[in-house]
């Protein structure tokens, strides 16, 4: 973390800003104040010449420096584009699949919270910039006075004022205060961009997985009732040998056991899919409910190739890990905002208007009446407090950083835990498909055994 204490840069940037005035009695005259020691020329050339002077504290804000690996672990495909740069809609050709992704997108409100934090978040940005400008209010006020006839005195027992008046105040960014405060409000409206981002992504596969999940759950659906209809047959078919006298009791109790438990899949798949089901429905910001699907596994498009990329690349195509950089950005540059509270402001604040004892002479020429100057303030004693929440925010950006060594850390664990998932999951599949030929061919030579077991007895 480099040392901010005496941090300070040449400013680049414009800036102004609105400060509280304190309120000014009207005296019900036209006053014109004397410019003694400057005129308005060099009033107004004020700003500018302090402008060319000013410095920028604390540290500038930028990506973090970290040492990422030269490949990912499992990664055993070439490099080339990676499979996260594609569309979904490229990926996923299924209508099915795509309409739910598509309704998901629109109301899941987790995304849709996400985007009114992105509003929130370009809200505080454009207050943030509107430091740069002065601040103008206007006000407008009328009084009457009547003094008692005990009180002695003479002349007239009654008066009126009128006033209408105008406060200007803008504040000169001396320090950078501003300029900082703008940089961490434009990098905060690009972290809940990417957080939003992060959001789409991960419910994108959430939708994805339960929907594969379903279609999964429908085949083990499918399975289980033809198996349990394959025992029942079995079952049947001992039961007329066992009162045949050629099995026995113990084999029918084995056909009994195997067509239970069969039959018990169906139900235990049924429960899964209705979860499934709500929770899926749960994604796409709808109530409990039945999802409608066509076809099964074999409509999903599973010949892509599914590539890393250069790890290098990760830290920009993630939007977690560009988010978290954003928020170190937006910590760093509360640094210098922190350090300006430090130091005094300078601000140009003036008042005008027309003030008159009589309502008709209020807008004459002669009833006007301005001041204008600046104005020094600064903390001169606040028990450390300044430097404490300077040192307070020093932190924060350390946590920033943390967290986002932690976000690439992450980042690159999840993708290298998919790629490997995926290879071994394409091992599974060929060893799998071997077992299942296997299988059959055993299946077969028994129940041809059987056959003949039967026509000799």
């Amino acid at each position: 973390m480099p040392d901010t204490e005496n941090d300070a840069r040449p400013c680049s940037d414009p800036a102004a800003s609105h400060s509280a005035v304190a309120d000014r009695k009207n005296t019900g005259r036209s006053v014109r104040l004397p410019l003694t020691h400057f005129s308005m020329r060099s009033l107004f050339l004020l700003p500018g010449a302090v402008l060319l002077s000013s410095c920028m504290l604390g540290p500038d804000p930028s990506s973090p420096e970290v040492a990422v690996p030269a490949s990912f672990r499992s990664d055993t495909a070439p490099h080339g584009p990676s499979f996260g740069d594609r569309s979904w809609r490229k990926v996923f050709s299924d209508p099915t699949l795509r309409n739910l992704i598509s309704r998901a997108l629109q109301n899941n409100p987790d995304l849709v919270a996400a985007t009114y934090r992105i509003e929130e978040a370009r809200a505080l940005a454009d207050v943030s910039r509107a430091s740069w400008f002065p601040r103008v209010d206007g006000g407008a006020g009328a009084s009457a006075d009547y003094r008692s006839r005990n009180s002695g005195g003479t002349g007239r027992r009654s008066s009126e004022s009128y006033n209408l008046t105008g406060l200007l105040s803008w504040e000169l960014d001396l320090w950078g205060g501003i300029a900082r405060d703008n940089q961490a409000a434009r990098s905060r409206l690009l972290q809940s961009e990417f957080q939003r981002d992060a959001v789409q992504t991960s419910l994108i596969a959430s939708v994805v997985t339960c929907y594969i999940d379903l279609q999964n759950l429908d085949e083990r659906l499918a399975i289980a009732k033809r198996t349990a209809d394959s025992r029942r047959g079995s079952l049947d078919l001992v039961t007329a040998r066992r009162d045949g006298g050629v099995s026995s009791d113990l084999e029918l109790g084995q056909a009994n056991a195997l067509q239970s438990q069969a039959q018990v899949l169906i139900p235990t798949t049924e429960r899964a899919i209705t979860e499934k089901e709500n929770e899926l429905r749960s994604l796409l910001g709808e109530y409990p409910g039945g999802i409608s699907r066509n076809g099964g596994l074999n409509r999903l498009d599973s010949s892509f190739r599914i590539a890393g990329g250069l790890p290098s690349s990760l830290l920009a195509r993630r939007p977690d890990i560009a988010a978290a950089d954003q928020a170190f950005q937006a910590a760093t540059a509360d640094i210098g905002v922190q350090e300006a509270l430090r130091l005094p402001t300078l601000s140009l604040t003036g008042s005008g208007g027309l003030a008159s004892r009589h309502l008709g002479q209020l807008l004459q020429g002669r009833s006007a009446a301005f001041s204008i100057g600046p104005q020094l303030n600064g903390p001169l004693f606040d028990a450390g407090a300044g430097t404490a929440r300077v040192k307070a925010a020093q932190a924060r950006a350390k946590v920033a950083m943390t967290d986002y060594q932690k976000a690439v850390q992450q980042g690159f664990r999840e993708v290298a835990d998919a790629l490997n998932a995926y290879q071994k999951t394409g091992e599974i599949i060929a060893e799998g498909t071997r077992l299942l030929n296997a299988q059959k061919s055993v299946s077969g030579i028994a129940l041809e055994r059987f056959r003949r077991h039967s026509s000799v007895r």
